[in-house]
């Protein structure tokens, strides 16, 4: 489902601080009618079955209080037949009992939202993980860091907040009516202030306006901002004190909480204020109100008439409030939809050929004989077909900037996949793929290492088994061949967790550990970028073993600047004269 109203590129401003665009307010309904379907009916009803339970139990304990003091101060303009004859300690012993009995199914009602809520946001994180992690290539160029760990840290949350502010904006809205009606039913000559209070407190509203929306819109880029920031600042804490950067970062840092400090202050102001016309009209009117009245009324019925009466200014004021944050928080949804809008598979993703399970399972369990790739477009990369062979090591060079990561990105699946076909020939049979839907099976049957390996902040098993059963002895064994024995020798061996904010290991060791990982899957099909580059003669001469071993029994790419590597190989494709030597 796409959201036309979405295409305002104001929340990829530069300035967090810059004024927001106000959407039209059928715009903002019709975004928050889809949050209200994404939620679906089931959790909407949910959430107002605890609201509605939430409001009875305020409204019966409202209920008495309002009956006891009406009755007891101006019995003449009660209703017949509603008025209470307990004795005042029963009532209030009464009261008492509510309001605890209250406060406990409040509790668990409050427990029942929270779950909600946590389901509500832990789904849509899912599903935006599940869109980055299947986007193409093209699509993730078009995606900041900052703005994903905003969506999942801030603005996801936000949403379900907007969501839940909705449902608490009717149900202060139900027990606002209930309230008035249950007034005007016991005490009907004394409802007028309350009437009164209620336009007082509209009033109010209309003077101080929140700003709601906008300063929402503010919040989801400055979010995106800190995020930034902050991922920038913890992504290596080696390299930013090499570069002597923490000053700068401090004052990017000290520049975004700076904004954000003054939209705090900007939301509390605007909010103070509106208390203020409130509280203020509200006793000016009904003060006005009972003085008009003369000196007929007693100290008990003036005293109860202001206190109900600001009771009814806090009613609507709740209902206020709750539309303000549901508008302040709804921009979170609107940032969340225009990155999802982003990363929607567009008609060329869902085209391509793909294979069915059996035919998966064949090829990930067999050896390949060959491996065809071919790309339609012209446009990059000065080799468009590449074809592997079993037992021929194939390695790629040429001068740094000239391509050759990116062709084997896209032999790989990784970058150009629109463009894309391949075919695999394996027990006599041939098998075609093509497209994004085919790069993404094509993954799978593929063990990758790129240049730059990441780590995960887990144990050393999980950075190389990735959840896969795989045993200590065969990894023991795979760490001694490529001189990394010594890791196991930290306390708790591979179950040692690794902590990456200052990086504990050498840029060879991680070059090393991520060629593990791919080796450790056991694929068909490996594809190495620079698989010698970090490292000593002794470990380049290990890693180049291994190469050489695992292209006499699979499909084996490589692209290298190592002269020794390039010798091991049975075809070189120099990209500098764009010619294959054999």
């Amino acid at each position: 489902m796409g959201f036309p109203f979405l295409h305002d590129h104001t929340l990829t401003t530069a300035d967090p601080t810059a004024a927001a665009t106000v959407l039209p307010r059928w715009r903002q309904l019709q975004l928050f009618k889809a949050l209200a379907q994404e939620a679906g009916w089931g959790h909407l009803g949910q959430l107002a079955a605890l609201s509605a339970v939430s409001s009875v139990l305020d409204i019966a304990g409202l209920g008495l209080a309002i009956t006891l003091l009406l009755s007891k101060g101006s019995a003449q303009n009660a209703m017949p037949g509603l008025s209470v004859n307990l004795p005042l300690t029963t009532s209030l012993a009464l009261l008492v009992g509510l309001i605890l009995l209250r406060g406990l199914i409040q509790g668990r009602v409050a427990v029942s939202r929270e779950q909600l809520r946590s389901g509500f946001t832990d789904r849509l994180r899912q599903q935006l993980l599940q869109q980055v992690f299947s986007a193409s290539s093209t699509q993730l160029e078009q995606l900041g860091r900052g703005d994903l760990l905003a969506l999942l840290m801030a603005d996801i949350n936000r949403t379900a907040l907007g969501l839940d502010q909705a449902v608490r904006m009717l149900q202060a809205l139900l027990a606002m009516l209930i309230y008035l009606a249950s007034v005007l039913l016991v005490g009907r000559s004394a409802a007028w202030p309350l009437l009164l209070a209620l336009m007082a407190t509209a009033i109010a509203a209309l003077l101080q306006r929140s700003g709601s929306w906008g300063l929402g819109r503010i919040q989801s880029r400055l979010n995106a901002a800190l995020q930034r920031t902050v991922g920038d600042g913890l992504h290596g804490l080696k390299a930013v004190r090499a570069a002597a950067a923490e000053r700068w970062l401090l004052d990017r840092f000290a520049q975004e909480t700076a904004k954000g400090r003054w939209l705090l202050r900007e939301r509390v102001r605007r909010r103070a204020g509106y208390n203020a016309w409130r509280d203020t009209l509200v006793v000016a009117i009904a003060s006005l109100w009972l003085l008009l009245q003369g000196d007929a009324q007693t100290t008990d019925v003036l005293t109860t008439t202001l206190v109900l009466a600001y009771r009814a200014g806090s009613s609507l004021s709740g209902v206020v409030q709750a539309r303000r944050l549901c508008l302040g928080n709804l921009p979170g949804y609107e940032a969340l939809c225009l990155r999802r809008e982003q990363l929607r598979p567009g008609p060329e993703q869902a085209t391509g050929t793909v294979l069915n399970a059996l035919a998966l399972t064949t090829l990930e369990r067999n050896r390949w004989t060959q491996l065809d790739w071919c790309s339609a477009s012209r446009q990059n990369g000065r080799i468009h077909s590449l074809r592997l062979l079993p037992n021929q090591l194939v390695a790629v060079t040429g001068p740094s900037g000239w391509g050759k990561t990116t062709l084997l990105d896209q032999i790989s699946g990784l970058q150009g996949e629109e463009h894309s076909a391949w075919t695999i020939s394996c027990g006599g049979k041939c098998w075609q793929l093509s497209g994004p839907a085919g790069a993404r099976q094509l993954h799978a049957l593929m063990a990758c290492a790129p240049q730059h390996a990441a780590l995960f902040e887990a144990s050393l098993r999980d950075n190389l088994v990735l959840g896969r059963e795989i045993p200590d002895a065969t990894i023991a064994t795979w760490l001694q061949r490529l001189g990394l024995a010594h890791l196991l020798d930290r306390p708790d061996g591979l179950e040692a967790p690794m902590a990456l904010a200052q990086n504990p290991f050498s840029g060879g060791e991680i070059h090393r550990l991520g060629l593990l990982r791919a080796w450790l899957r056991d694929r068909p099909v490996d594809v190495l970028d620079e698989p010698t580059a970090f490292l000593d003669a002794v470990a380049a001469a290990q890693v180049r073993t291994v190469i050489q071993e695992r292209s006499r029994q699979r499909l084996v790419l490589v692209s290298s600047h190592d002269p020794a590597l390039l010798n091991l190989a049975d075809v070189v494709i120099d990209l500098a004269t764009v010619a294959v030597a054999t």
